[in-house]
């Protein structure tokens, strides 16, 4: 999976937070045994990428090699960590996340998870700050 949702309940505990900068996720996967490269970016860039293009407030999604290894990072950035609540708890979430669950197959059929985390950004470049 790119991005692991709930299939039941789509509340999100915690205190509102302020729309203050963009709010990142990270997921570290490994490839499979006899599984390549190529399947998984075709997949992400055929079917995962504009399928999370759907999503209110999710501005782009990416996917990183990790030099030396056989793993690889998916990162997901949103506008902020409202819009990623927004998003996971708006009235069209279920049947979005319905249409994404082939996906998700497909994805856990060429990757192990291994681990995850989230962030915000502090400082960008260039923004003056």
């Amino acid at each position: 999976m790119i991005y692991s949702v709930p299939t039941q309940s789509t509340s999100i505990p915690g205190p509102p937070v302020p729309s203050r900068s963009e709010f990142i996720t990270f997921k570290r996967w490994s490839l499979r045994d006899g599984r390549q490269e190529s399947e998984l970016v075709k997949l992400v860039r055929e079917e995962i990428i504009p399928h999370y293009e759907k999503l209110p407030g999710c501005l782009r999604l990416g996917l990183l090699s990790i030099a030396g290894t056989r793993s690889y990072l998916a990162l997901l950035h949103w506008k902020n960590r409202g819009a990623w609540r927004a998003a996971l708890q708006s009235d069209d979430y279920q049947a979005w996340y319905k249409a994404y669950k082939p996906m998700l197959e497909r994805w856990d059929e060429l990757v192990i998870f291994e681990e995850e985390w989230e962030s915000e950004d502090v400082l960008d470049f260039g923004s003056g700050v």
